[in-house]
């Protein structure tokens, strides 16, 4: 058992955590430094010394040891198609410098690093880039500005509570060749393609959607009962497997671009909790949820605008569009330019048509484009506590209710939880992006597709045969006359910023043009890629959400929409001003779940990401599940700290029933139905094992 120290008072506690039997020589050593560059999780060694820098660690444990990637750095060295480098030097073909990637890898891994001479070359100072950058804002300001990376060492430091960020993992990214990562950019390309297309209209199969699906449907990935292959041409991994299921069977329009959990694909696209407010008495209209289902034009006013509780105040729900058809990173020129570190975030084209509701999947991307860390989620518990939806029946003390006590579990706790939650897993997801996995974004992806289809693969050295094979596999998405590769070479690609004279001299052909169609004018953030930050907060607070809300019954029958309070369930009108209620069968109050929205919530703000080209369909998958992870250890340090009996229980990502129970002697303990918690902690390993 891992003991942790904790104060009460002036007098010291153990807390016993009955969650692995680990000791601290039983974690993984070192790992050997690679010979190309490449993270080093553990270069600072924070862990070395932390039952001394910390009042109360825990959960260190089997999962430590997922410090590993997925080998292409050695494979690739030199050319680096898949590795993180924005904000680096690259050549005209978009392959980073050597010597500038390296040293920037030093100083991600130990904060004190320095060169011989004793200067930081990477990290903390501008990039080396010898510009002018090529583009030229439209703005009317001077030149672009350098972009900073984002948090590059945040993952180092330790936490007070919950687990380490160093304590957690996810598996290794899918590689270049692998049926999965083709299928990912493939879902990448066709999301762009559907961008201003309506939720409702993809689920009717209308405006191209169905040419989409029967494209899709032609990879391998895709189909249910094909065998799809990894880089090496083997049979896929658990882990691999696991991320082709996903809830709704087969690919359809109805599926498309859906999450993975219970609830993902089922009902309208965009969770409730995006989209719904709540309306103060005095604006009712209606006084029961069976009277606004006989009248829904009856519904309240505020409720079908999207106003969302915020204690005395309501917050509106709209976003302000971005403009329709307006892509970004479709030339050359500006990609390069981005990709060696030019800031051109203020060139967001907005639609003048004022705020709106999410309609599409472009504003799905422009809602994560500039959400704040934990607000989805915020407003999803408000809105809930004013449907007055049930706590979990094991925070309940002595049989009251206790949202009444307003320190314990009642509301202001949550909220509080939700914010610390969040914190803790943006850690451990830098730790992940910038110290292990150093994934390369699916904006960098498209450029190596465009060069091997331009007669460029030859920069590519050692990767260029998986690079061809990774076209190959893009090439397969036709179906019916419609092949989704043309699609996208035929868009749109025209300068979106003023360039230099001659800025295409030297530079790749745009002849069949396959660069990502990015939503967001800077394309992707300043950090790699995987895990994906959105994802896992969205992970996180989902879970505590589900902790303290009640989501299923006594008998494990999983409560509705309607069981929670809610009153209808709504879609955009056309043109996204207000809402109305669904009107299709299969979108009613009592077939939608409680838990089923709430998954349907992280998966719309991680997979909107997505939408805009900023992620792949992998860093949603495991990243919610690492963040699912951070809060059950987050939910069973405080149950531990409570003064009386209290237990929660959720329904995970994956299905699985898990309780956590604290008693009034401090003890915490995970439960798992059908499994262990260390069988459970340990999923997101390859076949169980570690590194």
């Amino acid at each position: 058992m891992l003991d942790a120290i904790t104060t009460r008072g002036h007098v010291l506690v153990t807390q016993r955590w009955h969650l692995f039997d680990v000791d601290q020589e039983d974690i993984m050593p070192r790992p050997t430094a690679p010979t190309q560059p490449w993270p080093k999780p553990d270069e600072f060694n924070p862990a070395a010394n932390s039952s001394q820098r910390r009042v109360a660690p825990l959960l260190n444990n089997a999962s430590a040891a997922v410090a590993a990637h997925n080998g292409e750095a050695d494979t690739f060295a030199g050319s680096w198609p898949t590795s993180f480098s924005k904000g680096l030097p690259h050549d005209a073909h978009g392959i980073v410098d050597a010597q500038t990637y390296s040293e920037f890898l030093e100083e991600v891994a130990d904060p004190t690093y320095t060169d011989n001479a004793g200067n930081r070359v990477a990290l903390f100072d501008m990039p080396a880039y010898s510009g002018p950058f090529r583009t030229k804002p439209t703005t009317g300001c001077a030149d672009f500005r350098w972009r900073a990376w984002e948090s590059p060492i945040s993952g180092h430091p330790f936490g007070f509570t919950g687990p380490d960020a160093g304590a957690l993992g996810i598996a290794p990214a899918p590689r270049l060749g692998s049926d999965e990562l083709a299928a990912e950019m493939a879902e990448l390309y066709a999301m762009a393609y559907l961008r201003d297309v309506p939720f409702e209209a993809i689920r009717e199969g209308a405006q191209g959607a169905d040419k989409v699906v029967s494209a899709l449907g032609q990879m391998a990935w895709f189909q249910s009962d094909a065998s799809p292959k990894d880089a090496d041409g083997e049979r896929l991994s658990k882990v691999s497997e696991a991320r082709r299921v996903r809830d709704g069977g087969a690919l359809t329009t109805q599926s498309l671009f859906r999450g993975s959990s219970q609830g993902c694909a089922q009902g309208p696209y965009v969770s409730q909790f995006l989209l719904q407010g709540q309306e103060r008495l005095a604006d009712c209209k209606v006084t029961s949820a069976q009277q606004l289902s006989d009248q829904p034009d009856m519904s309240p006013v505020l409720l079908r605008n999207g106003l969302s509780p915020f204690g005395a105040l309501r917050i509106d729900q709209r976003i302000d569009p971005q403009t329709a058809g307006v892509d970004y990173m479709r030339d050359w020129a500006e990609w390069l330019d981005v990709q060696n570190g030019a800031d051109t975030t203020a060139e967001q084209a907005i639609d003048a048509e004022g705020l709106k509701l999410i309609e599409t999947p472009r504003d799905l991307a422009c809602y994560a484009h500039s959400e704040t860390t934990c607000q989805a989620y915020l407003n999803a518990c408000l809105l809930l506590l004013s449907w007055g939806a049930t706590v979990d029946e094991g925070l309940s003390a002595s049989g009251t209710d206790c949202r009444r006590d307003a320190v314990t579990w009642a509301g202001p706790r949550t909220l509080t939880l939700l914010a610390e939650t969040a914190t803790r897993a943006l850690r451990a997801v830098k730790n992940q992006t910038f110290q292990v996995h150093n994934r390369a974004r699916p904006e960098k992806l498209g450029s190596i597709a465009s060069l091997v289809a331009n007669g460029h693969g030859a920069v590519l050295g050692r990767s260029q045969p998986l690079a061809n094979a990774h076209l190959s596999k893009l090439e397969s998405a036709a179906s019916q006359g419609f092949n989704l590769m043309n699609a996208i070479a035929k868009a749109p690609s025209e300068p979106r910023f003023s360039h230099n004279v001659n800025s295409q001299n030297g530079l790749p052909s745009n002849d069949r043009n396959l660069l990502l169609p990015m939503a967001y004018p800077e394309g992707s953030p300043m950090h790699p890629s995987y895990g994906a930050a959105h994802a896992t907060v969205a992970g996180a607070c989902v879970t505590v959400l589900k902790a303290f809300f009640r989501t299923h019954s006594s008998d494990g029958t999983r409560l509705t929409l309607a069981d929670a309070g809610a009153y209808a369930v709504y879609v955009p009108e056309s043109g996204g001003k207000s809402l109305v209620p669904t009107k299709r069968p299969e979108d009613a109050l009592d077939n939608l779940t409680l838990n089923g929205e709430l998954n349907k919530l992280a998966a719309n703000i991680a997979i909107g990401r997505s939408m805009a080209g900023a992620h792949y369909y992998s860093d949603y998958f495991e990243s919610v599940r690492m963040g699912e992870r951070i809060a059950v250890g987050m939910l069973a340090e405080h149950l531990a700290m409570q003064s009386e009996n209290s237990k929660v229980s959720i329904e995970t990502f994956d299905g699985d029933r898990l309780s956590i129970i604290g008693s009034d002697e401090h003890d915490s303990e995970i439960h798992v139905q059908n499994s262990t918690p260390e069988l459970w902690w340990t999923r997101h390993l390859p076949e169980q094992a570690g590194w």
